[in-house]
């Protein structure tokens, strides 16, 4: 069982403090690998009508090319994470980003969408890799005191993937086809190969293949769970994120059936919730060095609930409408942008010899609440605000009690005189 170390140094996967500090463009490179995931999910949406039509299926067929590249998202960070840790962050992330372009390019060539799905669910264990081994790279290239506002930069940057994507890819439609934004998606990979070959440094020096074998793996994700901070903080983050899917994939049944809102004005009400999550993880960068990580943590975790009680006011008041669910909307994603950085960044912290398990235990976790979150809201859908809202409270009242129970700072004994 690998033991926590106490993050007051910095120390590399060998104990040695790195060299020199990473410049802004590997700040630009880390934002570019965690925005793959979701640009990859998001870039294509406008084409899922076309692409129906195209294959010769149903819309509902069409978004299982969706929920297989979130799977393969989820499920292979538990792969890439250990791997990493073992033979460094450089190979491993240059193959997953070589599976992606290969799968990218399988997208654009499918003939039937069950080829498509088979070939998303490749694209999806490629990408995850960006996710996994990015956060993994800001506990190895930068000093603690550092992570929690570096988490915030990337997160905030990163949140405005889903707000331009879909406006991106709608236009590459338009002019190409709805293939031409799988051309697009190899595109990028390519890029962060070269990224990855070019400017990233490798931090892990200790490299020994031993720890990749099944058991060393399991004890490693074994001495995480039975930490109880980790657990704690690993909770947290779930239930942040799936507050926060509650609203992502409720939200354009709510606004555009319950509330009438035109599709083509959806996305003014979704932005302007988006901005909240981006205004909170900017927040959080800002705060992290004088208030810490876990404070911050139980902040955001506060903000969500209120975000949550506010909606369920106002549907109890029978005074809902898009304007006021879509603020309250902001307020939920403002807590949860402040909430999982600071999370992340005190789960890894702590292992820097496992940083790549512990990142993929924790987001493999997140990824997997979301679904389970999509998946349980969708037949609760009534044309209110009230199954998203119910599922932010229970979800804000569970990351209190584990926050409280298994994270919360306690306060250093009183120094007596004898």
């Amino acid at each position: 069982m690998a033991e926590p170390q106490p993050p007051t140094s910095h120390p590399s996967a060998t104990g040695r403090p790195p060299a020199s500090g990473p410049s802004g463009i590997i700040i630009l490179f880390l934002i570019a690998l965690t925005a793959l995931g979701p640009l990859s999910t998001d870039l294509y949406l406008p084409s899922l009508p076309a692409m129906g039509r195209d294959l010769g299926t149903d819309a509902a067929t069409a978004q299982l090319t969706l929920t297989g590249y979130m799977w393969g998202l989820a499920l292979a960070q538990l792969v890439y994470g250990p791997v990493s840790d073992a033979l460094g962050r450089r190979p491993v992330l240059i193959t997953g980003m070589t599976v992606q372009v290969a799968a990218s390019i399988l997208c654009l060539y499918s003939v039937t969408i069950d080829d498509l799905v088979l070939a998303r669910v490749l694209q999806g264990t490629g990408a995850c890799a960006g996710a996994v081994i990015g956060r993994a790279l800001v506990r190895d290239l930068f000093p603690p005191e550092r992570a929690g506002s570096i988490f915030a930069t990337i997160t905030s940057a990163t949140a405005l993937a889903p707000m331009v994507a879909p406006m991106i890819g709608g236009q590459i439609e338009v002019l190409f086809g709805w293939r031409a934004n799988f051309a697009v998606l190899a595109g990028i990979g390519l890029l962060l190969i070269a990224g990855a070959v070019l400017i990233l440094p490798e931090p892990i020096t200790d490299r020994d293949i031993r720890r990749i074998r099944p058991v060393a793996i399991l004890r490693s994700m074994g001495g995480l769970i039975r930490d109880r901070r980790f657990l704690g903080l690993a909770i947290c983050t779930c239930s942040a994120f799936g507050g926060l899917f509650a609203w992502v994939s409720n939200s354009s049944v709510l606004l555009i059936e319950g509330y009438r809102v035109a599709p083509d004005r959806f996305g003014l009400f979704f932005g302007l919730a988006v901005a909240g999550y981006v205004l909170g993880a900017a927040t959080g960068g800002r705060l992290v060095m004088r208030l810490g990580s876990l404070n911050l943590l139980g902040l955001g975790i506060a903000i969500m609930a209120l975000g949550g009680l506010a909606m369920a006011a106002q549907t109890l008041a029978g005074i809902d409408g898009p304007l006021g669910v879509a603020l309250s909307a902001a307020a939920l994603l403002a807590g949860a942008g402040l909430a999982l950085p600071q999370a992340f960044t005190a789960a890894i912290l702590p292992y820097p010899r496992i940083a790549g398990t512990a990142s993929a235990l924790i987001g493999c976790a997140q990824m997997t609440t979301g679904g389970i979150v999509a998946a349980a809201t969708a037949p609760l859908a009534d044309g209110t605000p009230t199954p998203i809202a119910a599922t932010i409270l229970v979800l804000s009242a569970v990351a209190l009690v584990a926050y409280v129970r298994l994270v919360r700072p306690t306060p250093a004994p009183p120094i007596t005189n004898g």
